[in-house]
């Protein structure tokens, strides 16, 4: 089975924008009063309608929360920051929206950053995520022992991928095992809210 991955990280640099940019800095100006967690499918929402300000055609590559707050967070299914990706099938566009705090915050387009490829790498109707992460929290506990990270990916983080041979969207857990050496990826359909597959990958902790 082959199945799209998405790379775990702790942070992220600053968006870089460009001329054909539809991001304005000036209208998504951050404060702690605005301060907001959303779900993995609010997050893919506000993502999508500023990736479509770029291009009509982009469509959800993957995405992933970021691990920058100080303490763990995530135990209710939410998170205050985000990187969503989009592309085009069979163009190499990359289109990276980045959210901080629950508000967009930049955009990235990289415009040879992807391989070619078809249209089943990538998730063509955001109704298709019919199940989100706080249901699917609770959904992991019961199926796996699964823990919330403390000094590195903090708390439970969420996700979201493409199974290109299958054609579904997979939605994701992220946590550890007891030891917090081991990170444990639960991918869910995210149609059907079914597990697919566990991910078990040894970190190193700082």
């Amino acid at each position: 089975m082959i199945i799209t991955t998405v790379c775990w990280q702790t942070d992220d640099s600053a968006p870089i924008s460009n001329s054909s940019s539809a991001f304005n800095s000036s209208e998504t100006t951050i404060t702690p009063d605005t301060e907001e967690s959303l779900t993995l499918n609010e997050a893919i929402d506000i993502a999508q309608k500023e990736a479509l300000k770029w291009n009509k055609e982009a469509l959800l590559y993957n995405g992933l929360s970021v691990d920058r707050d100080e303490t763990p967070t995530g135990m209710d299914g939410r998170r205050k920051n985000w990187n969503i990706k989009f592309g085009i099938p069979y163009k190499t566009d990359l289109y990276l929206v980045t959210i901080r705090d629950g508000k967009i915050w930049g955009e990235t387009h990289l415009p040879n950053e992807l391989e070619s490829m078809p249209d089943s790498y990538f998730v063509s109707d955001i109704k298709d995520f019919k199940f989100d992460s706080p249901e699917l929290l609770e959904k992991s506990k019961k199926v796996t022992n699964i823990y919330p990270g403390d000094t590195f990916a903090k708390g439970y983080n969420y996700g979201f991928t493409k199974d290109p041979e299958k054609n579904i969207p997979l939605s994701m857990v992220i946590g550890w095992d007891e030891s917090k050496k081991v990170m444990i990826y639960l991918q869910y359909n995210a149609k059907t809210g079914e597990l697919e597959n566990k991910i078990e990958r040894e970190q190193y902790k700082n």
